[in-house]
C-alpha cells in the first residue's frame, strides 16, 4: 500500500473552490459536494478539482489520514450543494468557443478529462470503494452521465434527469450509452438518449431501472446514510456483489474514450444554428443559476435570528 497522507481537501479548507469534501468517520464515507460557479455545470475548474481529489483517493487505495488516524474510505457519495440542481452537464461555453475556433484539441482534452473522472468512479477508484450519486433537482446531459457512473443512484422525488444534446444536433458522448444500456438495455437507453424535449422524472427512471432509489424531497441525504448503514451490516457481501456486477458488465476506459472521439468529431461538424441553440441554453442556465442564488439567500435570511437583524 502507498504511504498514507492527509487528503488535501480535508486538511485545507481552501484547497478547492468548486468542491467541498466532508468525511463521516462513523460511516467511513467521503461526501463530495459540487459547488460550481458561475453556473452548475462541469466547467473546466470543477472537472480539474474532481480529478485531483479523486486521483489522490485512487493513488492511496482508498486510505486517508483523518485527524492523524489512518482510515479506509468505504463509500464515496457524489452530490451537489446548488439548490434544485445536481448538475446541468457539459461546459457549453467551452463547446461553442472551441467549435467556433475549430479547436478540436481543447474539446478532446476536456472530454477525456470528464471520462477519466467518470471511469475512476465506476471502478470504485480501484480500491473496492462503493460509489453513490445523490440527485436532488436537475441532472442533465453530463450531470446524468456522472450519476450513471456510480454503483447506486438515489434521487429525490422531484428530481428530473435527461439528455438535451439532441436539441443542438449532438449526442451525450461521455458515458451515457455505455452506462445506461447496461442498466436498462440498449433499446430503452436509446429512447432515453434521443428524447430531449422533456427530462424524465425520477420515478419513471426508477421503473425503467436507471435509478435505484426514489425518496421524498429533502430526505436524500439521510436516505443515503441509511443505505450505507444497512450495507455496513453486510459489508463483505455487498462489496463482493458490487465487484461481481462490475466483472459481469465491465465498462472499459478505452470504450468510453472511443465514443468520446466520435462525440468530438460530431461536435466539430455543428453548424451556426446548433451553436445558437447552445448559447440559448447557456442563457437559460444563467437564469436558473440566478434563481438558485436567490433561493439560497432567502433560505439563509430565514436562518438569521431576529435579534441579529434588529441589532445590526
Amino acid at each position: 500500500m502507498n504511504a498514507i497522507v492527509d487528503f488535501p481537501a480535508l486538511a485545507t479548507s481552501n484547497k478547492y473552490s468548486q468542491l467541498r469534501l466532508e468525511f463521516d468517520v462513523i460511516l467511513k464515507t467521503l461526501f463530495s459536494w459540487m459547488t460550481p460557479k458561475p453556473r452548475a455545470c462541469f466547467n473546466r475548474q470543477l472537472v480539474k478539482e474532481i480529478g485531483e481529489s479523486e486521483s489522490l483517493l485512487e493513488l492511496h487505495q482508498g486510505w486517508i489520514s483523518h485527524k492523524g488516524t489512518p482510515v479506509k474510505v468505504d463509500y464515496v457519495v457524489f452530490a451537489s450543494e446548488v439548490p434544485g440542481v445536481f448538475n446541468l452537464g457539459g461546459d457549453l461555453d467551452l463547446f461553442v468557443e472551441s467549435i467556433a475556433r475549430r479547436d478540436r484539441e481543447s474539446l478532446s482534452k476536456y472530454a477525456h478529462a470528464c471520462v477519466d473522472n467518470i471511469y475512476r468512479r465506476h471502478v470504485g477508484f480501484n480500491a473496492g470503494i462503493g460509489t453513490i450519486s445523490l440527485v436532488q433537482g436537475k441532472a442533465l446531459g453530463g450531470g446524468f452521465e456522472c450519476a450513471l457512473a456510480s454503483d447506486v443512484i438515489v434521487a429525490e422525488r422531484s428530481a428530473t434527469l435527461g439528455f438535451p444534446e439532441m436539441l443542438f444536433n449532438l449526442f451525450p458522448g461521455m458515458g451515457a450509452l455505455s452506462f445506461l444500456a447496461r442498466r436498462m438495455g440498449l433499446r430503452k437507453a436509446e429512447e432515453i438518449i434521443t428524447s430531449p424535449q422533456e427530462p424524465f422524472t425520477a420515478r419513471t427512471l426508477h421503473e425503467l431501472g436507471a435509478v435505484d432509489y426514489v425518496v421524498d424531497d429533502g430526505q436524500g441525504d439521510e436516505a443515503v446514510r441509511e443505505i450505507i448503514r444497512e450495507r455496513q451490516r453486510r459489508q463483505g457481501a455487498h462489496r463482493a456483489w458490487q465487484l461481481a456486477k462490475r466483472q459481469f458488465q465491465p465498462v472499459q476506459l478505452e470504450e468510453l474514450k472511443r465514443i468520446t472521439e466520435v462525440w468530438v468529431d460530431s461536435a466539430m461538424l455543428l453548424e451556426a444554428r446548433d451553436l445558437r441553440m447552445m448559447t440559448r441554453l447557456v442563457r437559460a442556465q444563467d437564469r436558473l443559476a440566478a434563481a438558485a442564488v436567490e433561493a439560497q439567500l432567502l433560505e439563509d435570511e430565514d436562518r438569521i435570528p431576529l435579534a441579529a437583524v434588529v441589532n445590526g
